[in-house]
């Protein structure tokens, strides 16, 4: 699935176990980073506009190093320190890889049919454990597009009903700007709306 997703996937997740703000983005950003390891596209695509040939990094890395047992104990494990309540951060960060995880097996699969993305749960140790699910629907099929539409509505819900946000991930000022925004837009519409003895 997209990182967009899966940002949005780890945030409702934290949201929805109401960790504590810090708390709550140090887990959403487990849910992100293994996805890091799919940045060898950049060296490929560069070396592909300077004629230069291509590595295959993207290829050869991606789902490979950082989809698996050891980097779900490692990402939340790290970001765990900085966390307010550690024990707590790392189960849920650890939760939110293996959603990753589970979202990658479901719905990554490549344009074509055979274009199956297999997950390496034990890489870079061992091959033995690939999760791989032969009904594995297209990066682009409408159950991500509903998913992800879905996960905004509730970032809005969210939004609305409790004054915070995915954004205060990045800044809490901007999560502020955005949360007014959005109650404000929401006040017109309500008080635009037809009502229902009309």
């Amino acid at each position: 699935m997209s990182p967009i997703t899966h940002f949005l996937v780890s945030w409702s997740l934290a949201d929805a176990l109401r960790l504590r703000a810090r708390d709550q983005a140090l887990a959403t950003w487990c849910g992100v980073l293994p996805d890091a390891d799919g940045l060898g596209v950049l060296i490929d695509a560069a070396n592909r506009l300077l004629g230069r040939p291509s590595l295959g990094y993207y290829g050869e890395y991606h789902h490979a190093s950082l989809h698996g047992l050891l980097a779900a104990l490692a990402i939340p494990l790290a970001l765990s320190i900085f966390a307010a309540n550690r024990l707590r951060m790392f189960a849920v960060g650890v939760l939110a890889m293996h959603l990753h995880f589970l979202c990658d097996v479901v719905g990554s699969r490549g344009p074509g049919a055979e274009d199956l993305w297999p997950l390496p749960y034990l890489a870079p140790s061992s091959e033995r454990l690939t999760l791989q699910w032969s009904g594995q629907w297209p990066l682009n099929a409408w159950p991500n597009i509903v998913l992800t539409l879905v996960l905004m509505a509730y970032a809005f819900f969210r939004a609305i009903r409790s004054g915070y946000s995915p954004v205060r991930v990045f800044s809490a000022s901007a999560d502020r700007a955005f949360v007014e925004t959005v109650r404000s837009r929401w006040r017109s519409f309500r008080r635009e709306a037809p009502s229902r003895e009309a």
